[in-house]
């Protein structure tokens, strides 16, 4: 990764994070209101000062700083007891320039709360760099040549006298974490200790050391917990059912302990990524069983890894752990001698706010933790701005819980805006909020944030910004670098728009940038004028979508977005009253495929009692009922109508350059409209290619061709 991203450059300009725009009559209601506090009066703000070396006895000033974050919240808790007024005043922590060490979250409540428009703040002083580091730096001094001669015994000869060893016990260091079994379909774990040197990921000693190897001959394909999805007890029974396969390359015959090496892979499923722990290696018949079962089974033919192998430590970058020893070895990829190797530790989140409102961290860093960075549960108007949050084993900035469609929790009026985020283990920001009963937005936002390198730990489902619940935004992000998923959506009324994505779902197939699935009530939701390209999935791979409608997703308006070189640029997955209109479709290898998979293969799926569950989550919202009836008047008779079909799509006033033509289904012709698409004989001039960047350009040419097509704002799109 580049020591500099975009985002720095563009500060260092002295850019700012783009205003909050205001809805126009295409976009969700939900985005109308105006920023919260605006209007007030400028107030006097009281000071506390944390410096490394600070006192948390001190009073805080400039000349006699605090120490530690604690510090600062709970003398603000005292001051504010001098004084009524004070309860409602507005305070700025400035933190000197330094590492700031945490072994445990910094935690606010409903106590630390700001009030509207005086903001309790938490930033760095005068722009020096703050970093908040939940793990221990490992001084290259404290390196040596590995001594064990067992160890020797087990690495390669020729890096016998490369790799190094550090005694974490004599540094202090006892809890080392274990790998847990994660990945589709699991919940969130919290990730053992991880190993950063000069802030790159090192990767835990594998075989091979790069690509992957496939299964063989599948003697038993182990449990289908995805099969008894809903029922805990029956997804634990299947879980526990082990798998066994035969292995095609003999590496794992010459491994000494097996006892801990896991394997990495997508078992079943090109888009399901997860890890399995060997059970028993039979070397005579050249097979592995595993622990546990994968979410949909194994398969053979598919793609795996092993790693947790101190026998496979040959490579730069490559590193492994012995818990028993507290011994850790690493194949160092440059000079220690200077170096800063960083062992993240902490597991629980950096920071928490529960309950707390009107508090913002600004200009700081968050980084070198097993959780996440940020949890915010329940707030309002709480921000993150122009902070760097890197080299974390879990997301960077979640609030609320974004796992459903309801997204409880995420309060609302909060956001991330101008953050750098990467190399996050599980994601980048995750924001819930708003009432799905009563269809009140949340109006939490995700705004000009530079986003990349994530997912590194679990590869699908973990988007750069997912959005669940009612009436949330992600706007002028760029977002890149990834394996899977961009941008992920549950519920209803949210607003995508003027993003940048670019280089992702890099590891997977059939998969989307922009994605939802299996919903017919997560409707109103507007995907609008983003720059979507060089999006192709993986070699020999298929559907490498740009914005991804699976499984009968319904209601959604995608409107004024440019594809380039996406490989297909929409996968609608047999929904209905989508609208796909007034879109740039350029040099793909799909433009429009809309399918009526209800129809035919997926309709035991679709059907009630079926594997998708589509009539629980209807029955689920009130949408027979206002407001729901006036907003969705066409959900509101769904049971009625066929629901297996794909009505009412629009796909209309499209462009198309070097792409092939729409692909629709004969029902979704039968019962929507396509109208008024244009293939262009002749590039239109929309993206160029400078010294292998794209960029974006006029759309004058589609407008004089195709009467009805509305320009652009190309001029807004990305990051700002």
């Amino acid at each position: 990764m580049s020591q500099f991203s975009r985002r720095d450059l563009l500060k260092a300009a002295g850019a700012t994070a783009a205003a909050v725009s205001a809805a126009v009559a295409t976009g969700p209601a939900a985005h109308a209101e105006p920023a919260h506090g605006r209007g007030r009066q400028p107030e006097p703000v009281r000071q506390f000062f944390v410096a490394p070396g600070g006192n948390d006895t001190a009073p805080g000033t400039r000349a006699a700083p605090l120490a530690t974050l604690e510090g600062a919240r709970d003398a603000i808790r005292k001051w504010r007891k001098g004084s009524k007024d004070r309860a409602t005043a507005p305070v700025t922590v400035q933190l000197r320039g330094g590492v700031y060490r945490r072994t445990q979250s910094f935690t606010l409540d409903a106590r630390d709360s700001g009030s509207p428009g005086r903001p309790v703040t938490y930033t760095a002083y005068n722009g020096e760099e703050v970093r908040l580091v939940g793990g221990l730096e490992l001084p290259g001094a404290s390196f040596a040549p590995v001594a064990d001669q067992a160890v020797l015994d087990r690495l390669p000869a020729a890096v016998r006298d490369l790799v190094q060893e550090v005694d974490l016990a004599a540094l202090g260091i006892s809890d080392y974490g274990r790998i847990v079994q994660t990945g589709y379909g699991l919940p969130a774990a919290v990730t053992p200790p991880e190993l950063f040197f000069n802030g790159s990921a090192m990767t835990l000693a594998r075989y091979p050391s790069a690509d992957f190897l496939t299964v063989g001959k599948v003697v038993d394909p182990g449990g289908n917990p995805r099969s008894v999805l809903g029922d805990p007890a029956k997804m634990a029974a299947e879980f526990a059912k082990g798998a066994t396969f035969a292995y095609t390359d003999p590496r794992p015959s010459t491994w000494a302990d097996t006892s801990d090496v896991w394997m990495y892979g997508y078992w079943f499923y090109d888009w399901a990524d997860g890890n399995l722990r060997i059970k028993a290696i039979d070397k005579a018949a050249q097979q592995i069983s595993t622990e546990t079962a994968s979410m949909y089974s194994v398969r053979a033919g598919q793609r795996y890894y092993y790693y947790n192998v101190l026998e496979e430590l040959d490579t730069p970058g490559e590193w492994y752990l012995d818990r028993d020893t507290g011994k850790l070895y690493l194949y160092p990829p440059d000079a220690l001698s200077g170096a800063t190797v960083l062992l993240s530790l902490l597991a629980d989140p950096m920071a928490v706010l529960d309950g707390c409102s009107n508090v913002t961290f600004a200009n700081l860093v968050f980084e070198g933790a097993r959780g996440d960075g940020v949890v915010v549960t329940d707030g309002t108007a709480n921000a993150v701005r122009d902070c760097t949050l890197q080299l974390l084993g879990g997301r960077a900035v979640r609030f609320g819980d974004a796992s459903t469609p309801d997204g409880p929790g995420g309060g609302s009026h909060n956001e991330v805006s101008g953050c750098h985020i990467l190399a996050t283990g599980q994601g980048g920001i995750s924001l819930a909020g708003g009432d799905r009963a009563t269809l009140t937005p949340a109006r939490n936002q995700a705004v000009g944030n530079e986003i990349h390198d994530y997912s590194r730990l679990q590869a699908t489902y973990s988007p750069a910004v997912e959005l669940a619940g009612v009436g949330n935004r992600a706007a002028n992000n760029h977002i890149y670098d990834a394996p899977h998923v961009a941008v992920l959506f549950r519920g209803n009324d949210h607003l995508i728009e003027y993003n940048e994505i670019n280089d992702v779902v890099k590891q997977t197939n059939d998969a989307g940038a922009i994605y939802a699935g299996r919903d017919w009530t997560g409707r109103g939701t507007v995907i609008r004028y983003n720059f979507l390209h060089d999006i192709v999935g993986t070699p020999g791979g298929d559907l490498a979508s740009g914005v991804y409608l699976d499984d009968c997703y319904c209601g959604t308006t995608v409107s004024g977005n440019i594809f380039y070189q996406v490989h297909t640029g929409f996968q609608i997955g047999g929904g209905r009253d989508n609208v796909i209109t007034n879109n740039v479709m350029l040099s793909g290898m799909h433009s429009v495929m809309l399918d009526e998979r209800g129809l035919n293969w997926a309709a035991a799926d679709l059907a009630p009692g079926g594997a998708w569950g589509m009539y629980d989550l209807l029955a689920a919202v009130p949408y027979q009922d206002e407001p729901w009836r006036s907003r969705y008047p066409r959900l509101a008779t769904i049971t009625d109508d066929d629901p297996a079909y794909p009505k009412d799509n629009t796909v209309e006033y499209n462009a198309l350059y070097g792409t092939p033509a729409l692909s629709i289904a004969p029902s979704a012709l039968t019962y929507g409209t396509v109208d008024h698409n244009l293939t262009l004989t002749a590039d239109p001039g929309v993206v160029t290619v400078t010294d292998g960047t794209a960029r974006l350009g006029g759309d004058d040419r589609i407008a004089a061709q195709l009467p009805g097509y509305r320009r652009i704002p190309v001029d807004r799109i990305g990051l700002r």
